[in-house]
């Protein structure tokens, strides 16, 4: 068949084929462009929705503040960061500029300005990677997380003076169904709670969803955290009747238990308790020394001399 009837005739295989991969082209490039432009609305809806949840848990309701421009301002007024390394407690410039430095090892491109403000602790622990996490084993792994970050923040929210009047850890632990990711407000004897709030969860409603229920939340502050031992004390059972303890939810054991779990192990060692005992003038216990060797170490290395 000569090249011409081609040219004319719309029905032939040739220009069908031409015309499907040119629709699919189109709308993959238009599919791209619009994941592209959603990914950072969805970005900036996560870090507000954020700030939401740390103005509300330190008692000032997102509803008080108005539109976003309030609620970012409020937050900037009101908030310091700090990049905390859990495994020796230390923060401030050198834990910031090591967590910036292993976050762009891993391959992450972020802005150093805002970086406090912008980096996702739960993000980098879901990546599995050496260079930003480390694997829990399983005796230790009481909140059932798999994967801990090395480095997350602790939020101070200032008193008017400057001085801090509140700190936010952020915690999460596993329920019955999903990953509880909450904050949780402490006074600066580090003993005292201020409030809690979880602003992700996915338990079942009525029951275990109930993590997010006044009733439920509307316990905690005034209860202590800690054993006069220094173990972390709170926890949520039935019948609470001490300083340390709040009612659990009802018909909803396990998802109370993730809660308990979820305390004792961000408010213990292997969470924030290095970082507050720094804050209290008190060196931590150190840990067993790693083998040169591990195989963590060698990747980090590897990496950043690369």
């Amino acid at each position: 068949m000569p090249l011409e009837n081609f040219k004319t005739n719309k029905d032939s295989p040739i220009n069908t084929l031409i015309i499907a991969g040119s629709l699919c082209l189109v709308c993959a490039l238009v599919v791209s462009s619009a994941a592209s432009a959603l990914k950072k609305i969805q970005e900036a809806n996560i870090v507000l929705d954020r700030k939401k949840n740390l103005l509300q848990v330190v008692g000032i309701s997102p509803e008080e503040l108005g539109d976003t421009t309030a609620i970012k301002k409020a937050f900037e007024d009101k908030f310091e960061i700090q990049i905390v390394d859990l495994d020796t407690g230390e923060f401030g410039e050198s834990a910031l500029e090591e967590c910036y430095e292993a976050v762009t090892n891993f391959g992450k491109k972020m802005e150093k300005d805002g970086f406090e403000e912008k980096y996702d602790p739960f993000a980098m622990s879901k990546t599995k990677d050496a260079l930003v996490c480390d694997e829990i084993p399983k005796g230790e792994d009481i909140a059932g997380i798999k994967y801990r970050e090395k480095y997350s923040q602790v939020y101070i929210a200032k008193a008017e003076d400057g001085s801090p009047k509140l700190y936010v850890f952020p915690v999460r632990g596993y329920g019955l169904w999903s990953m509880m990711q909450g904050f949780l407000a402490v006074k600066p004897d580090f003993q005292t709670v201020e409030g809690l709030v979880f602003f992700e969860q996915k338990e079942t409603p009525g029951l275990g969803g109930e993590v997010k229920s006044p009733g439920f939340l509307n316990q905690w502050p005034g209860k202590q955290l800690y054993a006069d031992e220094g173990d972390v004390q709170i926890r949520v059972i039935k019948s609470a009747d001490d300083d340390h303890s709040i009612d659990a939810l009802s018909g909803a054991t396990i998802t109370s238990n993730g809660v308990t779990n979820a305390m004792k192990y961000w408010m213990g060692p292997n969470g924030f308790k290095n970082y507050i005992d720094r804050q209290k003038g008190i060196e931590p216990a150190a840990k067993p020394a790693e083998e040169e060797t591990s195989a963590n170490e060698t990747l980090k290395n590897g990496v950043r001399n690369g």
